[in-house]
């Protein structure tokens, strides 16, 4: 085989627009069909589009209403950091501030908190 130029007369062929659209068309179609055998054959008792039929029954519900308690601060003194922790979020978390925090846990760094460790918040 020779390189350089194609020979006179001799195009790339390029597919036309049945062959460029038809071809994806027909393989969805087929593997649609191929989808609602299947399903067929497999007792499906549902149409595409339309859910199974389901019965649904109420039953009362008696219903009390309860004075909401004001959150109270966790009686634990200390807090296991969880993924995503930092002292800010702890600190919000419990109401307290991000000073109390460092102050209560001196040799602990705010950069290098782990997942389980436990800091101290009283």
């Amino acid at each position: 085989m020779r390189s350089g130029r194609r020979p006179a007369g001799r195009r790339p062929r390029r597919a036309g627009p049945v062959a460029r659209y038809g071809a994806p068309a027909a393989f969805l179609l087929a593997a649609t069909i191929a989808i609602l055998l299947i399903h067929a054959a497999l007792g499906g008792k549902t149409t595409p589009g339309r859910p199974a039929a389901t019965t649904v029954r109420s039953t009362p519900v008696a219903t009390t209403t309860v004075a909401a308690k004001p959150k109270q601060r966790p009686v634990a003194g200390y807090y296991v950091i969880q993924r995503g922790d930092s002292f800010g979020a702890v600190a919000s978390r419990l109401h307290l501030s991000v000073q109390q925090i460092e102050a209560l846990n001196p040799g602990v760094s705010s950069n290098s908190l782990h997942v389980g460790q436990r800091i101290r918040v009283r």
